[in-house]
């Protein structure tokens, strides 16, 4: 079986955006296939930031692996949002962080750590965003949601990751997904 190689700089040197937008066509396209999404979802799953995000940040990071990682990582994003939802939501064992329900997509070989935080931070600002978004929603569905049941702080959390966020600059990241972005909608 011939593997493609859709990036030749996977173990140290970061992808400029214009490259790692070839890779992520490949990449969605491949997951999308993959999955089997109709070309409707197919397209709205192309043009999602946090898919992007997520699939983005071995390569900005530089890390070894770079393709296996996002794949993976997308991977699980994927299933998070279609018929296996549900093992994916929100639970008490998540509590202990907002970082905890991420900890699947979180594993990272080498790489730049200060990129791979800043990256882990806006996700989980877009996952914190979507929580005091789905308050209401989440309460009349029966739906735990952490922010609802005070588990967490919604503004000390906003702004502590707001601060991790902002001490790191990476122009590439920002393009992908900005603060403003985390405020859009986690699915896809």
């Amino acid at each position: 079986m011939k593997m493609k190689n859709i990036s030749t700089k996977t173990k140290s040197a970061a992808l400029s955006t214009k490259e790692f937008s070839k890779v992520w066509d490949t990449i969605s396209d491949d997951l999308a296939a993959a999955f089997r999404m109709p070309e409707e979802e197919k397209m709205r799953f192309k043009d999602k930031d946090i898919a992007k995000l997520i699939a983005a940040i071995p390569f900005l990071a530089g890390c070894e692996d770079a393709e296996r990682t996002a794949v993976s990582h997308v991977g699980i994003y994927v299933l998070s949002n279609r018929e296996t939802k549900l093992y994916y939501n929100a639970h008490f064992s998540d509590n202990e962080s907002v970082f905890e329900r991420l900890r699947l997509i979180s594993s990272f070989k080498g790489g730049n750590p200060d990129i791979i935080k800043k990256g882990m931070a806006l996700i989980a600002l877009t996952m914190l965003n979507d929580y005091k978004r789905d308050v209401y929603i989440d309460e009349t569905l029966g739906k735990y949601n952490p922010v609802a049941d005070n588990e967490f702080d919604y503004e000390g959390l906003k702004k502590d990751l707001e601060t991790r966020i902002r001490s790191v600059k990476c122009f590439e990241m920002d393009e992908i997904l900005d603060e403003a972005g985390t405020r859009g909608f986690w699915g896809h």
